[in-house]
């Protein structure tokens, strides 16, 4: 009787064993394996979308890039967060708006509380790194941190490639390339100016020194440290104006010219990720920061308004093996959408808690065709840097760029007004409609302004620093921000 009762507790035992590490397998199975994926941002600074094979541009200017996207998904109303470098660099890699984190000019850094892709990363095992060629992404502002590895460069050549992907060694691995070649188009070696035409070295030159002037004239007051606007130069700034406009057509050719320039320098970056494997098992993610304005509209270069010229931007994702490949996403996004993306893939969302952009994942995953639901705040310009008293007069320093469906929307918060486009038959915006619409009109100004209040309250202060050192400045003069 004894031996029976004493078989039977061991046949428990074992039973309650056997439930234990039945329970322990099926928890080990559940939970999601570590992201072993690598990611990789490639980011050609001030690239108009429009200027693109794949957005419809009839000129050969993006051969390789158009390779590209044949296996990739084409985002085609992608806008940047804000229309000049720091502040949608920052928006990008943080998935804030810019009156959020608040980086407007050089004399300011990220708030330490808010995380960048890097550091998420880099929290749970990516080795995270790569090369940057405007100083505004780097430790400047901020927006170095969490790279285990980043460096400035000249153009991402396959040995900077090589030399990063030997640093990753078996780590799943961020690599963020940041490169300038549209920014500064009158820099871009004579053997891609030509296939477009003919600039001479004068011209080129003149372009530049005029584009220099330009450029101080509206920065006047914050070289000096005072508010902007306390010099009022607009007669200065419209005489140079026109001098610059002088040279669009050149500058046409420079700008296909450094669009193609920065298209072969993707496709040496993109051949060898293919020849060490990686190119099928990484998500590459390719954009630009902002676009660039060529007097469409009274101003020239970037950051002084926010129509689709600078804010219309290239997104194309190429994903591990082909995955969604051939699709294209006609609902508008935001870059700021970038950063939930990649942590969604990755199968680690609860890193985006606090992220203001949303997953794009679902809008591969559902029937295509749906026009977008609701009105969407995409991108927004606040002004601490340049003065222009036409445009302070007519838009103000803060506006907030908002769309439903076909409509397009600009609030205008410190004037105040709206102005409402017609994106399907008017993609230049040229016909302002919010008094022919007001329902639709009014409807987009009260989702703005309740945006804007929300977003009041998540703002963290940027770190206040005096501001670049000579050696930065002299960096940043050569991309024409210091004069």
């Amino acid at each position: 009787m004894l031996n029976l009762l004493s078989r039977q507790r061991t046949v428990v035992i074992y039973l309650i064993l056997l439930v234990l590490l039945g329970g322990t397998w099926w928890v080990w199975q559940a939970r999601p394996a570590r992201p072993v994926t690598p990611v990789i941002i490639y980011l050609v600074d001030t690239l108009r979308a429009d200027r693109l094979g794949i957005y419809g541009y009839p000129v050969n200017t993006s051969p390789n890039l158009d390779a590209i996207a044949a296996e990739s998904v084409i985002f085609e109303r992608a806008y940047a967060p804000a229309p000049w470098t720091l502040p949608s660099v920052a928006s990008l890699i943080t998935s804030t708006f810019v009156c959020e984190h608040g980086l407007v000019t050089e004399r300011k850094k990220l708030n330490s509380s808010i995380k960048t892709l890097a550091q998420h990363l880099n929290g749970i095992g990516y080795f995270t790194g790569g090369f940057y060629n405007n100083l505004y992404v780097g430790p400047l502002s901020g927006l170095d941190r969490g790279y285990e590895y980043f460096e400035t460069r000249t153009n991402e050549r396959a040995e900077d490639v090589r030399d990063f992907l030997n640093r990753a060694a078996d780590r799943p691995f961020l690599f963020y390339l940041h490169s300038v070649e549209p920014h500064d188009p009158d820099r871009v070696p004579y053997a891609f100016i030509q296939k477009f035409g003919s600039v001479n070295v004068e011209t080129r030159q003149a372009y530049h020194e005029a584009l220099q002037h330009y450029n101080r004239l509206r920065t006047v007051d914050w070289v000096a440290r005072q508010p902007p606007g306390t010099t009022d130069n607009s007669n200065e700034q419209a005489e140079a104006f026109g001098d610059i406009a002088a040279f669009r057509e050149p500058v046409q050719i420079l700008y296909n010219a450094a669009v193609l320039y920065a298209d072969d320098n993707l496709g040496d970056v993109v051949d060898i990720l293919k020849e060490t494997g990686v190119w099928n098992k990484a998500v590459f993610i390719f954009l630009s920061d902002h676009g660039d304005e060529f007097a469409e509209r009274g101003g020239w270069g970037h950051d002084q308004s926010v129509y689709d010229e600078l804010m219309r931007v290239p997104l194309i994702v190429h994903f591990p093996n082909h995955e969604f490949a051939g699709q294209r996403v006609s609902e508008a996004v935001s870059l700021v959408d970038v950063m939930p993306t990649i942590f969604d893939y990755l199968r680690v969302p609860e890193l985006c808690e606090h992220c203001r952009g949303d997953s794009l994942l679902p809008l591969l995953r559902k029937p295509a065709g749906r026009e977008d639901s609701a009105p969407r705040v995409l991108a927004q310009r606040i002004n601490e840097k340049r003065y222009n008293r036409e445009s302070t007069q007519r838009h103000g320093d803060v506006n907030v760029v908002i769309q439903k469906d076909h409509w397009k929307a600009i609030w205008n918060d410190e004037v105040p007004s709206l102005e409402l486009y017609d994106l399907r038959s008017d993609p230049s915006e040229q016909f302002d409609l919010s008094s022919a619409h007001p329902a639709v009109a009014l409807g987009l100004e009260q989702t703005a302004e309740a945006w804007l209040q929300d977003c009041e309250t998540q703002r963290r202060n940027p770190q206040e620093i005096y501001g670049p050192d000579q050696e930065t400045i002299k960096q940043l003069r050569a991309l024409g921000y210091f004069n």
